[in-house]
């Protein structure tokens, strides 16, 4: 962690170096759930502590998350340390970011999230597809006439085609539940199957006409997130989809957080095949539950058995079927119409219980990535669920919708950033040096001119230290640059060249 290094760092050197470093290191304590860099100090990323690694168990790979509540939002990518590799933070505190993953586009690695505006419990804005050297390639919003799309499915198909969902209020007589017949709202939940290039609709589904507000956990009025059903603002939340997939035979498989169930459907024409929990569920579950839960997916399947994973939450505040939430997997025969568990993921220790959000994903070497949702934790288990890694944000506010691991190369297309400081013409000079989103970095060769000579000579070859590097040279450099290399030693990219200051920027 970004801390962690600079403590390190002031461990020893002289007392110019040790002044800086704890300069640095003030920024951060003020700070406590967040930190920035002399190097970038636009950049507040959140702070993650990690409590439990183990190295010969955990996935390579880097964690990306997109928190929200937090000093400024956006997508970040982490390593395994708990330091920064990207923020994607655009300076905006209005608009959140959610679902930051790896996905795959025309034939390559791209990255892919939501950015929007959060409406109680949904949200409406777009999706974002960016390319390696983070600049955007594609935008995707919901079609049909409907509103702007939701922040609770980005899952990209076949490498052309993308799953979103849409919270689309419309009427409807609600005069059982003491709404006059001709002023009732219901919140449809709709998904599309979009093409990326064209825009063009190969699929919607609308839960109104298959799935009666009868089947729902979350009475109206229930709260703000669930409405009232007098408006198209305040339209009745009964069902709350929250994540859509797909499989190899063109099905979808849906979740619904506010009717605890979870659907297939229909490819061909949108009929529910089977049910899995909720108050009409077709599918017997025989030695499991689950409520309120999230991130539905398809694992594997055959022409009898369909395995699924899931996050399930067991809570929503109001309605609780365990102590703790967890991700599972099930089967599904549908010859028997059982359903039975094969796995569960557990947080270390006690257990966490996630009132809201939350995902899990299985990697290919089996291991499963679980993001707790509202509790802003990340958890790393192998194949039998032991934990081999676990992560907090230090904010306990901090909430983060999904969380994923990848592998990732980013090559970013801006230049590296350099600041050089000295308190004074003679003293000595401290460099500090990054480059968000590079992650082929594996050292720096720090350049600059002398108090006598305006060339430029190579004064150290500095190890990369997380996401910023520090220097400090005993001697006074007035101009300097930086040179990034690789593990086989190509230069990747240089800084411009910088003027050394005598003031630094306030990190906060």
């Amino acid at each position: 962690m970004a801390r962690n290094v600079l403590s390190n760092l002031c461990s020893h050197g002289d007392l110019l170096r040790t002044m800086i470093c704890m300069l640095a290191i003030a920024s951060i304590v003020n700070a406590a759930t967040w930190t920035s860099f002399q190097s970038r100090p636009d950049i507040r990323a959140p702070i993650m502590e990690v409590s439990l690694r183990n190295d010969s168990l955990i996935t390579p790979g880097y964690i990306f998350i997109a928190p929200y509540e937090t000093e400024l939002p956006g997508p970040y990518i982490y390593d395994t340390d708990g330091d920064l590799v990207w923020s994607g933070a655009d300076g905006s505190t209005t608009e959140l970011f959610h679902d930051l993953q790896v996905c795959p586009y025309k034939g390559s690695d791209h990255l892919c999230y939501f950015q929007g505006n959060q409406i109680e419990g949904y949200a409406r804005g777009r999706n974002i597809i960016l390319d390696q050297d983070y600049k955007q390639v594609a935008t995707v919003q919901s079609g049909n006439g409907l509103t702007l799309s939701d922040m609770h499915e980005l899952n990209i198909i076949d490498n052309t085609s993308i799953l979103i969902a849409i919270y689309q209020p419309r009427r409807y007589n609600l005069e059982a539940y003491d709404v006059p017949a001709d002023n009732g709202w219901v919140m449809d939940g709709v998904f599309q199957e979009i093409n990326i290039t064209t825009g063009e609709i190969l699929f919607e589904w609308r839960s109104l006409d298959h799935v009666g507000i009868s089947e729902t956990y979350t009475p109206i009025r229930l709260n703000t997130v669930v409405g009232d059903g007098l408006s198209n603002a305040t339209a009745w939340d009964y069902f709350h989809i929250n994540s859509v997939d797909k499989n190899n035979d063109g099905d979808y498989l849906v979740s619904a957080r506010h009717t605890s169930c979870i659907y297939k459907i229909s490819g061909k024409d949108g009929s529910i095949q089977w049910r899995l929990g909720g108050t009409n569920s077709s599918i017997e579950m025989q030695n499991y539950n689950f409520s309120s839960q999230h991130d539905a997916r398809f694992i594997q399947e055959n022409d009898t058995v369909t395995v699924i994973s899931l996050f399930d939450n067991a809570s929503n505040g109001y309605r609780n079927t365990s102590s703790t939430s967890s991700g599972i997997i099930a089967s599904i025969n549908q010859e028997t119409n059982t359903s039975s568990l094969i796995k569960r993921y557990e947080a270390p220790d006690n257990g966490l219980l996630s009132t809201s959000q939350g995902n899990l994903q299985i990697l290919a070497n089996e291991n499963a990535f679980i993001g707790w949702g509202n509790n802003p934790s990340i958890s790393e288990h192998t194949d039998d669920g032991t934990p081999v890694f676990f992560a907090t944000l230090n904010d306990a506010r901090e909430m983060n919708y999904r969380a994923f691991k990848f592998n990732w190369t980013g090559q970013p297309s801006d230049n590296p950033s350099l600041r050089a400081y000295a308190a004074a013409p003679g003293s000595g000079t401290t460099f500090w040096v990054s480059w968000n989103g590079a992650t082929e970095v594996a050292h720096w060769n720090l350049y600059g001119t002398t108090s006598t000579s305006e060339e430029f000579t190579l004064l150290s070859k500095a190890d990369r230290q997380g996401f910023q590097t520090t220097y400090t040279s005993t001697d006074y450099h007035p101009r300097a640059y930086a040179e990034a290399v690789s593990s086989d030693g190509s230069s990747l990219g240089k800084s411009s060249v910088v003027d050394t200051t005598s003031s630094l920027p306030s990190l906060g």
